[in-house]
């Protein structure tokens, strides 16, 4: 494995061409994603314009990445199976039955909202003085939502990783608008019951 995934920041030189480094890691990254057993004769796309929703063959693929490069941060290919020893990273990249994630994950949850809402080392518990901005606000209201259980059950669920599993089932079986409308009014009539 290229331990160095810095290729992917250096896509272009100075006059504007592809890198050869960068078409080095490219090759790399394909041989990579079609060696896995899950991959068929397409791979999902993982280019800034795709970003992983839309299919493709190795030379589509190839020239895609060349064209616009990775999807952000993309250095840990979780989506085409490779795993990390961010266990955070390797729930998202997962695409088995088991259901959903148990509470040990809700401090991944916890830590995956810090990071995307960009505030590592900044983020503090404690009650504040005045009232949060919209945008703290929401961001208050996510994690909330990662400490919410909505089941009882042998297996609690936080409405976080719920989502979390009804959008990775909508992806993984393409869902069309009004199954996903039904998916969600079911759930709703199933969580009002339990209230």
């Amino acid at each position: 494995m290229m331990e160095d995934r810095n290729w992917i920041d250096r896509r272009l030189d100075d006059r504007g061409f592809v890198t050869n480094e960068f078409k080095e890691g490219v090759q790399f990254f394909v041989r990579f994603a079609f060696s896995r057993p899950q991959a068929k004769s397409e791979i999902k796309c993982p280019c800034s314009k795709c970003r992983c929703r839309k299919w493709g063959n190795p030379e589509v693929v190839s020239m895609h990445l060349c064209k616009h490069g990775f999807m952000n941060n993309y250095y840990t290919w979780y989506v085409h199976g490779e795993t990390s020893n961010n266990p955070a990273i390797n729930f998202i990249g997962e695409s088995s039955n088991s259901g959903f994630v148990s509470n040990e994950s809700d401090a991944m949850y916890h830590e995956m909202l810090v990071d995307a809402m960009g505030l590592q080392g900044e983020y503090n518990e404690e009650p504040m003085a005045e009232e949060p901005n919209h945008k703290a606000r929401k961001f208050y209201e996510l994690l909330h939502a990662a400490e919410v259980y909505i089941s009882n059950g042998e297996q609690n669920v936080t409405v976080l990783s719920w989502v979390a599993e009804m959008l990775n089932m909508k992806t993984l079986y393409n869902m069309s608008a009004a199954n996903w409308d039904m998916a969600l009014a079911l759930s709703r009539k199933l969580l009002s019951a339990e209230d």
